[in-house]
């Protein structure tokens, strides 16, 4: 019944509103009723408080599946899904996928169809091949995929004596590293080898390793093993010079030829069959424990496999502990008051007990000197990590964050004053350290040279 008087009440007073606007529309204009005349319009005997309406007549407001708990779920399987996706352009160690394509140039719509519907493709920071049969008539873009830059060594049909096949490329994903940070650093051609150095600095990489050096490999069944190895060698030993932290990673077609001897700080990581029940393309790295291997099935008809190289690395931030140490903050507040505190000693009392016992004394004057340094000197404890450079000193990160704090006040001549001055301090802690190393070489204190070094070579990690 309640309900009933409230549709009747809301239709009187909606046809009461239609005759008055239209009768006074036509003689003055509109006309507005206020609260208390509508009130006064209601029908007789209906009371005007607020209805109590029966809770089955609510309106059920709610936000709805945007808000609800199945949204959020939603939103952030959607988060986790992208978060996954953006780690895996962004391994520790480079990942590969390598491999004898024996001609590239006419598998390279199914390459690109590799790249685009399976993760292992389209996620991998590298792409080696040997045997790429390519030459100078066929152009970059022919044997390019979108999202990677493709660097190519032919095979120079004069200095390697044959007439065809051959050839090295090496995709690099540009989700993993900037097509401006590819370097070729070799490029070697003659009839027994062929090989393609490229350096390269990717987004994201340890601090252990300055940068990434790729060498493609291909030796010929018909090479002389001595001269490849030789080739090999020698390149590898240039490259190490010139980038003692880099990462190192050698990757081919080898054949008949092992560098077990050769490099033995390398490792192969392929323990896979490439060709029928024989592994002829090996992947050699500078540190142990970086990779797992799986087979692929080959590109075309190539009649090699193509080998998934994946990161199995764990960076030295986590794989060591982190150490601490105190430090003293000396300052020259600091110094005038353990000046003061030796001048208001009375060495007497200290010497006189000892008498002739050197030894005694020279402990006691010690201790005490220690405990004025104590009593004086603030401490701070520092975390040393383990990927920490022996060179960085207190004045480089003071000049960091100098920098840090110019560029967000917007101070662009302070900023570039700052590079200036911290360029010239690197330059300089680098220097220092280099003739702290050399004289302890030349002291033939070999402990302190290696304890010196907060991070071992990779070649031997």
């Amino acid at each position: 019944m309640l309900v009933e008087r409230v549709l009747v009440s809301f239709f009187a007073v909606k046809v009461l509103l239609s005759l008055s606007w239209c009768t006074a529309a036509q003689q003055h204009g509109p006309f507005v009723y206020t609260r208390d005349q509508l009130i006064a319009l209601k029908p007789a005997g209906m009371d005007t408080r607020t209805a109590n309406i029966p809770e089955e007549l609510w309106r059920r407001t709610h936000r709805g599946c945007r808000g609800g708990t199945k949204q959020r779920t939603g939103k952030s399987r959607a988060k986790r899904r992208r978060l996954m996706e953006k780690k895996g352009y962004k391994p520790r160690l480079p990942t590969l996928i390598m491999g004898n394509v024996r001609s590239l140039a006419n598998k390279m719509d199914e390459l690109t169809a590799l790249a685009m519907s399976q993760k292992e493709y389209r996620q991998c920071s590298l792409m080696c091949f040997s045997e790429t049969w390519l030459h100078q008539d066929i152009p970059d873009d022919n044997v390019s995929i979108t999202g990677f830059q493709t660097v190519r060594a032919d095979r120079d049909c004069t200095e390697s004596g044959k007439r065809k096949g051959g050839g090295l490329a090496v995709l690099v994903n540009n989700r993993w590293c900037s097509p401006g940070h590819i370097t070729v650093k070799e490029r070697i051609c003659c009839p027994d080898i062929e090989l393609l150095a490229v350096g390269l600095r990717p987004y994201y990489l340890p601090r252990e390793f300055s940068h990434v050096v790729v060498v493609a490999v291909y030796i010929p069944p018909s090479a002389n093993p001595t001269s490849a190895c030789d080739v090999i060698h020698s390149t590898i030993a240039r490259l190490q010079t010139q980038h003692p932290t880099a990462f190192i990673a050698i990757s081919g077609d080898f054949n008949h030829v092992t560098m077990a001897r050769t490099l033995p700080n390398f490792t192969q990581y392929v323990d896979c069959p490439t060709r029928e029940e024989r592994t002829l393309d090996l992947l050699y790295a500078n540190v142990k424990d970086a990779y797992s291997c799986s087979p692929l099935p080959p590109l075309g008809g190539s009649d090699h496999n193509l080998v998934n190289i994946s990161s199995k690395y764990v960076p030295q931030v986590k794989s060591q502990p982190v150490t601490t140490r105190t430090v003293r903050r000396w300052s020259e507040e600091t110094s005038e008051v353990l000046q003061d505190c030796f001048e208001t000693t009375d060495w007497t009392a200290l010497y006189e007990p000892h008498g002739e016992d050197i030894d005694g004394l020279t402990e006691c004057i010690t201790d005490y000197i220690n405990f004025c340094v104590d009593s004086t000197v603030p401490t701070r404890t520092v975390k040393c990590y383990p990927n920490n450079k022996p060179w960085v000193t207190k004045d480089i990160k003071a000049l960091l964050n100098k920098k840090k704090r110019a560029f967000r006040a917007g101070d662009r001549e302070e900023v570039r004053t700052t590079q200036r001055e911290l360029k010239r301090t690197i330059r300089e802690a680098k220097d220092g350290y280099r003739r702290k190393l050399e004289w302890k070489l030349q002291q033939n204190n070999m402990r302190e040279v290696w304890s010196a070094h907060s991070t071992p070579p990779p070649s031997s990690s």
